[in-house]
């Protein structure tokens, strides 16, 4: 079935995300559990009335690895961090901004408009996300590797 929000491409992926990491290596990654215990983080994404339409997640590592990156962070804090399953305030901050550029993978000149609410940690879910996460119609999962901190994954989901 199709989605009002299209799912993204590799090179559109690449293309976004690689403004923020030189030498991004992107390329189809494996499904992962957005459950609490995974340490995954997702963005919500509401159209413009406030309704929930697309959600962007993050594993563990991902997290870690493109929170710390963005602020230059030592690999090893990254590393740390996703091991703990837990980010400091600036990967959070930090995965925040990532979050809104990940907007753009959804939206296409001609899709609705949509806009990044907020991002949440998969140990707390508000009911509205999880009802999200339970309905989706598309959903795709890259392995990004962000040069010097590793590899992680991401999915684009899309009602």
């Amino acid at each position: 079935m199709a989605t009002a929000y299209p799912l993204p491409d590799l090179a559109k992926v690449k293309q976004m995300l690689g403004l923020l990491f030189d030498g991004l290596d992107v390329k189809a990654g494996k499904k992962f559990d957005i459950v609490p215990p995974s340490g995954s983080w997702i963005g919500l994404y509401v159209c413009d009335d406030g309704s929930p339409v697309a959600a962007c997640a993050v594993d563990a590592l991902l997290a870690a690895n493109a929170g710390a990156a963005l602020s230059m962070l030592p690999p090893a804090v990254a590393k740390d961090a996703a091991k703990a399953k837990e980010l400091t305030d600036v990967m959070v901050a930090n995965l925040q901004e990532i979050m809104n550029i990940c907007s753009r993978l959804v939206m296409t000149d001609s899709s609705r408009h949509l806009k990044l609410d907020k991002v949440y940690p998969a140990k707390a879910m508000p009911p509205q996300l999880m009802q999200l996460l339970g309905a989706v119609q598309g959903r795709v999962d890259f392995e990004l590797n962000v040069p010097k901190y590793g590899v992680g994954t991401l999915a684009v989901l899309s009602s």
